[in-house]
């Protein structure tokens, strides 16, 4: 079970705080009432419809509001618009699928969804948000709902249907054994100090025999300083070239000589080398079952949705998307 929600969270894709909040509010905007649907005038005008439910310039446009894109909307380019209206349709497609199931979401599961999304944000800086997007709470309320709903109907009608099998993991293993090997990597600490004087004070008292460590924590300007100036593991390529240089070219506790960089002067030594190694199957086996089960879900999301469109009656009215987030 773990393992499957870890590969949901990997077939989603991330959003900033931002994005997730205004995904929330307005997912599945194309599903509200038909209150928005039956107003007269230009926003209104019809652009698409989904099993004879119709989708409203107001709804492209309050989906665009709600995105957390921070153009403004009159200088949004014209492909955006379609784009939004491609994920109302698929979303209105999944609520109607929902209701088709005859799936149930629980009145103490959407309170607990909101509570959670509440606590994250707080009270205050949720209402902002729904006085900015023009959101009342009742409709935000439904929208919680409605996301709860879709999460519901792709859980049983997809991920709960994935399975990865031992051998499949073997064999991505043995395909992708490179990918598991692990490079020589060196342990590193540093002092950095804003002057080259400084440094070089610093290099006589360590060849004197005090403790790196101690004259980090004393005087070095890095943030590692309170850790004795230990940055941890690097294997080659995630160190600066010139450091790196200097750091393969260290005997285990020897200083080096002081070296510039946009960050200052650096004193290094080199406390443990480790050589490289293969990581076991059995070692990564948890890892390569995610990725199995978040490629597979990828795949049959996306083949279980294109069978909902094919299956469905859709109209757009291409015409009236010209400016449509401009109102």
């Amino acid at each position: 079970m773990g393992n499957m929600r870890s590969a949901r969270r990997l077939i989603r894709s991330g959003l900033t705080r931002w994005a997730w909040v205004c995904w929330l509010v307005l997912l599945v905007a194309a599903g509200c009432d038909s209150s928005l649907q039956t107003k007269s005038g230009e926003k209104n005008r019809l652009l698409a419809q989904v099993n004879g439910e119709p989708i409203t310039r107001e709804d492209v446009r309050a989906h665009f509001m709600a995105s957390g894109n921070q153009e403004s909307p009159r200088k949004a380019e014209k492909s955006i618009p379609r784009v939004l209206l491609d994920q109302l349709v698929e979303r209105r497609l999944l609520l109607q699928r929902f209701r088709e199931t005859g799936g149930y979401v629980s009145e103490s599961r959407v309170r607990r969804f909101i509570e959670f999304i509440r606590r994250q944000y707080g009270d205050q800086d949720l209402k902002v948000i729904m006085e900015d997007q023009g959101v009342d709470e009742e409709l935000w309320r439904k929208t919680m709902r409605e996301t709860l709903e879709i999460e519901h109907l792709l859980e049983k009608e997809v991920y709960a249907k994935l399975k990865v099998s031992d051998s499949e993991i073997e064999d991505y293993y043995h395909r992708n054994k490179e990918n598991f090997r692990v490079g020589r990597r060196w342990r590193v600490r540093q002092i950095v100090v804003s002057s080259a004087k400084m440094a070089e004070q610093l290099r006589k008292f360590v060849l004197e025999g005090k403790s790196f460590a101690a004259l980090a924590q004393e005087h070095s300007i890095g943030p590692e300083s309170g850790e004795g100036g230990d940055l941890g593991y690097f294997q080659q390529g995630e160190l600066p070239e010139n450091i790196e240089n200097v750091v393969e070219s260290l005997k285990l506790g020897e200083v080096s000589r002081v070296v510039k960089s946009p960050a200052g002067f650096h004193l290094l030594e080199v406390p443990e080398r480790r050589l490289p190694f293969q990581k076991t199957l059995a070692s990564v086996r948890d890892d390569i079952k995610k990725r199995l089960l978040a490629e597979k879900g990828r795949a049959r999301l996306e083949r279980w949705l294109g069978e909902l469109k094919r299956n469905a009656k859709i109209t757009y009215y291409l015409e009236n998307l010209e400016n449509v987030v401009s109102g």
